[in-house]
């Protein structure tokens, strides 16, 4: 295990039924960067973040997380150990405040006990102040503190997007899983959240990206793992996988370099 390597896949293997979705794909994503994870409809990709946050579990292989294996952990304890996710369509609380539903995001690391909150004890009122707290910079942080006490619904849908990686933010992870979080946003919206996502690194998070743009994924990634029918095809810096013949013929076919990008 190579200490820069926050996150391994080694040979990981998911099927249903007949269909192989993720193929002994290996995967090693390091500390404070932003990793892509790239590839045509039906690549696997988001079955690779459901296996990493434990709602799946591999037939073969193992995910390593800080040197740890993660196989056969539920996605709660996966999330107390630092990995956090968004969804391509936001999973939100909808009938919940913007507060609340970052406060939940925190639920993970409770400490005061079943007695302390029966019985509302100190402890407890005090982890109450503390989870607010955090959940208002988290919402501060991500421009929705205007929001707080507006019910999930009723906000825009790029806002929602924001209140979801919000609440992720909110489970102090070491590693943020982000499945197309520019979908269906606009184009101030998007240039909103690529700056956000870009700033990530820098204040010590790591990221795992899937994203279609390819815009997106040319201007944040470090790193970019190509996947086809469930296998890596291809790996590299932007500029290798944009120049790259094999990725080019997986994502149209025929050898037009300059059509990846669009």
């Amino acid at each position: 295990m190579t200490a820069a390597f926050l996150l391994q896949t080694v040979g990981i293997t998911k099927r249903f039924k007949g269909l192989v979705a993720v193929d002994h794909l290996d995967l090693a994503v390091r500390e404070k960067t932003i990793h892509s994870i790239i590839g045509p409809n039906g690549a696997g990709k988001t079955t690779v973040f459901n296996v990493i946050t434990g709602i799946y579990r591999p037939e073969e292989g193992q995910v390593r997380f800080q040197g740890e294996v993660l196989n056969g952990l539920k996605p709660h304890d996966i999330l107390a150990r630092g990995i956090a996710r968004t969804f391509q369509n936001p999973r939100l609380f909808r009938n919940m405040t913007c507060l609340e539903n970052v406060m939940a995001g925190q639920h993970a690391h409770g400490r005061a006990g079943l007695l302390a909150s029966v019985f509302r004890l100190p402890r407890q009122r005090q982890e109450e102040r503390r989870i607010r707290e955090v959940a208002e910079e988290c919402l501060a942080r991500v421009g929705l503190d205007r929001f707080r006490h507006e019910l999930a619904r009723n906000i825009p849908y790029g806002a929602q997007k924001l209140l979801e990686l919000a609440r992720a933010l909110a489970s102090r992870p070491k590693l943020l899983l982000l499945d197309e979080p520019t979908c269906g946003l606009n184009e101030s919206e998007k240039a909103q959240m690529m700056e956000f996502i870009g700033e990530l690194p820098g204040q010590g998070l790591t990221v795992l990206l899937v994203e279609h743009n390819m815009h997106v994924v040319m201007g944040l990634s470090d790193l970019i793992t190509v996947m086809s029918y469930g296998k890596k095809i291809a790996e590299g810096t932007p500029e290798e996988i944009y120049n790259n013949p094999v990725v080019i013929e997986a994502y149209l076919g025929r050898s037009e370099g300059h059509a990846l990008a669009r």
